[in-house]
C-alpha cells in the first residue's frame, strides 16, 4: 500500500531533477539546521554533481558565548563541514579528498566572508551573533541580533570574529544579493529555509526566522526563484516521512556532526531532543516570478 505521507517528499525530490543547471541555496541559520531539517534534500541536491549547492550559516550560532567557551561556534562549523563531505563522499566513486576544504574570503559589498568549498557544495560562513531563542540577544554581543538589524532596533552589528560590520538592513540585504550572485550558476535557482508561517511552523527560533525574512526580502527582489519553506522544530510532532536511503544518510550526516563537536571537546547533541527530527522533512514550495 502506497505510504500517503511520503508523497511530498517524492514531489520535492523530482524537482531536484527538472532539465537545465541549477543552485540550491540551503539557508542554515545555525551549523546544525540543514542537518536536522532540511535532509534528506540537501544530500539528493549534492549527489547532482552537475550543480551546485550552497550552505549559508548566517550566525556563529554560540549561544552568547561569542569566541569563548573553547571556541564553540568552531566545533559547531567544523561538524558542518564534516557532514558536507560525509554526504559528498557516499556517492563518488572516487577516494575522497581529505578533510581539507578550500578555504578563502570573498568580497561580498564590501564585506570579507569566509568560504568553503568541497566538491560541488560551498558553504559561507557570516558569524553574526546567536540571537536567543526569542531575537533577544546577549549582554555579550550588547543585545544586538539578525532580528534587530531586521526591525531596525539594532544597527552597526559585527561579526563574532569583528571581521565585518553590517550597518543596516539594507547592508547585509545587499550583501546577501551578492552572494547569491556570486554564486549562481544554470537556469533554476532555489533558496531553502525556514516557513514563516506561524500556523505552519509554530515556535521557531527566531535566528531561523529572521535569516528567512532576509532571503525572501532578497528573493522576491531578485525574481525567478523557487523557494522552499520548512517546518523546523515542529516537524518533531509529525509522522516520519522520509523514505529509507533519505533516512539512513540523514541519520549519518546527523551522527557525523555530534561527533564532530564532541571531537572538539563539546557535549554531543546526540540525543532525544535533537534525534526526534531526523526522518521528518516537511516543506511547501512558492515559485517567484521572473522580474
Amino acid at each position: 500500500m502506497f505510504n500517503a505521507r511520503i508523497l511530498p517528499i517524492l514531489i520535492g525530490l523530482l524537482s531536484f531533477f527538472v532539465s537545465g543547471q541549477s543552485t540550491r541555496f540551503f539557508v542554515s541559520a545555525h551549523q546544525d539546521d540543514w542537518q536536522l531539517f532540511m535532509n534528506p534534500n540537501v544530500y539528493e541536491s549534492i549527489k547532482n554533481d552537475a550543480d551546485k549547492t550552497v550552505i549559508i550559516h548566517t550566525t556563529a550560532g554560540e549561544a552568547g558565548m561569542g569566541m569563548g567557551n573553547d571556541a564553540y561556534y568552531l566545533a559547531r562549523e567544523k561538524g558542518s563541514f564534516a557532514a558536507v563531505r560525509f554526504l559528498s563522499n557516499t556517492y563518488t566513486t572516487g577516494a575522497g579528498l581529505g578533510a581539507e576544504m578550500q578555504r578563502n574570503y570573498v568580497d561580498l559589498n564590501g564585506h570579507q566572508v569566509l568560504r568553503y568549498q568541497y566538491r560541488n557544495c560551498v558553504v559561507y560562513l557570516l558569524r553574526l551573533p546567536d540571537g536567543n531563542g526569542q531575537g533577544t540577544g546577549y549582554e555579550l554581543h550588547e543585545y544586538k541580533t539578525l532580528a534587530k538589524l531586521f526591525d531596525g532596533s539594532s544597527q552597526n552589528v559585527p561579526s563574532i570574529d569583528k571581521s565585518t560590520i553590517y550597518k543596516d538592513r539594507k547592508d547585509l540585504e545587499t550583501t546577501l544579493n551578492a552572494l547569491l550572485l556570486n554564486e549562481q550558476i544554470g537556469e533554476n535557482t532555489e533558496i531553502h529555509l525556514a516557513d514563516t508561517d506561524p500556523n505552519i511552523n509554530p515556535g521557531d527560533h527566531s535566528d531561523h526566522q529572521t535569516s528567512c525574512k532576509f532571503f525572501q526580502a532578497v528573493a522576491k527582489e531578485m525574481g525567478g526563484i523557487k523557494l522552499y519553506l520548512y517546518t523546523n522544530y515542529a516537524s518533531a510532532q509529525q509522522p516520519k516521512n522520509v523514505p529509507e536511503e533519505g533516512f539512513l544518510v540523514s541519520a549519518a550526516a546527523w551522527g557525523v556532526t555530534t561527533a564532530h563537536i564532541a571531537d572538539h571537546r563539546h557535549y554531543s547533541t546526540w540525543d532525544d531532543m535533537h534525534n526526534s527530527w531526523i526522518g521528518r522533512q516537511y516543506f511547501r514550495t512558492i515559485s517567484l516570478p521572473k522580474k
